[in-house]
């Protein structure tokens, strides 16, 4: 039960917090200071933030991003969803608003206590594996997971309405913010910091996140904005729950400069010349050798490299209740490292083109029931394929969600070192909303 409507005065009748989109950003983009309290709201925003918040121009077409995409490799993953719109408050109720807010969260750990953190955080295969991250009930925590590395795991769909914070949990509301955010969290190893306690989580590393981590959550960010036709609003875990008890801290020490620009950089190579041959040429028989998302970037060009292969579909359509309780599914650049996270009898290879849009784990029941919804799709063609992309219905969006769980652009090892739920040593207090069943 809260006692307010937080530090952002958030209006239950409106369904959104005080002040124009980017007022309430300049809120809720706000952590904590030294003394582990809400800082004040930021006093000014980057141009590629304060330019788009809120706004329904300058996004870019769905065409332009499925390109982009299927470049690197994603649109199993991202494009194939980019018709679909994302979900709504009141636990996708129709008449509901649509998702507003981008929520990002940091996981607090592991927690090295009083040790120093290791140099190759970044690139470390035990702290950046993402196996901690699967939950095979499908009751992950977050939308998607980003390791340092840059490697997304699709945990939920952005069509699922999804909830992560106490605010959006509180018997006030009664379910109706279950859909209005949207989440992402990020990797980040924490340590003790003096004048704390003898055990906290109250430093993080330097930079606290990666260039690569950036680059993927504005890539999340453009996905999200572009699904909901207007620039969503980003919010920190920290802000959203800053006047209920026992709240949390992250993103601790997220640089909203870096980010701004990773995002500028991205929507430019969206906007850029080759993406518009690209287009204007039609789909690809294959992707570059060299999909970099901006040239002379060092990250990109190493990251980027060589494309990575899919090896694995996830539905095209929302499934049915039955198939929605089913494993996740895992994609990854090492075959061999996939199929040791993915369950047992799930494809390991990507399939034939084809113009299917069920999964194989559909029963012939299931089958009839989304042909019957054949009337609310529509044929589009990328890199010689060609996809039907259905509007999900509502009433079976309201489940628990396909929950297809994706690695993207490296292989996952399934060599955790503690058990998935616990995601390491993570610090306590930041571990206590884990129980499954109270976060949705």
């Amino acid at each position: 039960m809260l006692r307010d409507m937080g530090a952002c005065a958030f209006d239950p009748e409106t369904l959104s917090f005080a002040g124009s989109p980017v007022a309430q950003a300049m809120c809720l983009m706000r952590g904590m200071d030294a003394s582990r309290n809400l800082a004040p709201p930021v006093s000014r925003f980057p141009p590629a933030l304060a330019g788009r918040i809120g706004e329904t121009t300058g996004l870019p077409s769905r065409e332009e991003l499925s390109s982009f995409l299927s470049k690197q490799d994603l649109e199993w993953d991202f494009a194939a969803y980019l018709w679909q719109p994302v979900a709504r408050a009141r636990d996708n109720d129709p008449d509901a608003p649509s998702a507003r807010y981008l929520v990002i969260h940091d996981t607090s750990g592991p927690n090295y206590g009083r040790r120093s953190f290791p140099d190759d955080i970044d690139t470390s295969g035990k702290l950046n594996n993402l196996a901690n991250f699967v939950c095979s009930d499908g009751w992950g925590r977050a939308h998607v997971v980003v390791n340092r590395s840059g490697d997304m795991l699709l945990d939920h769909d952005f069509a699922i309405p999804w909830r992560q914070t106490k605010f959006e949990r509180a018997v006030n509301f009664n379910g109706a913010l279950k859909g209005l955010f949207l989440h992402v969290e990020l990797i980040q190893p924490r340590r003790s910091a003096s004048g704390h306690g003898s055990r906290n989580d109250a430093q993080a590393p330097d930079p606290a996140f990666s260039v690569a981590q950036y680059d993927r959550l504005a890539l999340l960010y453009v996905i999200a904005s572009v699904r909901a036709d207007r620039w969503l609003i980003p919010a920190f875990h920290a802000a959203v729950d800053a006047t209920i008890p026992d709240g949390h801290d992250d993103p601790m020490s997220f640089n909203i400069d870096s980010f701004a620009d990773r995002l500028d950089r991205l929507v430019a190579r969206l906007a850029g010349p080759e993406q518009s041959e690209v287009s204007a040429a039609g789909p690809a028989a294959a992707p570059p050798d060299n999909p970099a998302l901006s040239a002379g970037d060092p990250w990109i060009d190493a990251q980027w490299e060589r494309p990575t292969k899919a090896i694995a579909t996830p539905s095209i359509v929302a499934p049915p209740a039955a198939a929605q309780a089913s494993l996740p599914t895992v994609v990854g650049s090492d075959p061999s490292s996939a199929a040791a996270v993915a369950p047992p009898g799930q494809a390991t290879s990507k399939p034939p083109p084809s113009d299917a849009i069920v999964t194989s784990k559909q029963s012939e029941s299931d089958r009839e029931a989304t042909t019957a919804d054949a009337d609310h799709c529509q044929t589009r063609v990328a890199k010689g394929h060609r996809w039907r992309y259905c509007e999900p219905a509502r009433a079976a969006s309201r489940g628990r969600g396909s929950h297809a769980v994706r690695s993207v652009d490296r292989g996952v090892s399934a060599k955790g070192d503690h058990a998935r739920h616990h995601r390491g040593d993570l610090h306590t207090r930041h571990a206590r909303d884990t129980a499954r069943h109270n976060r949705a």
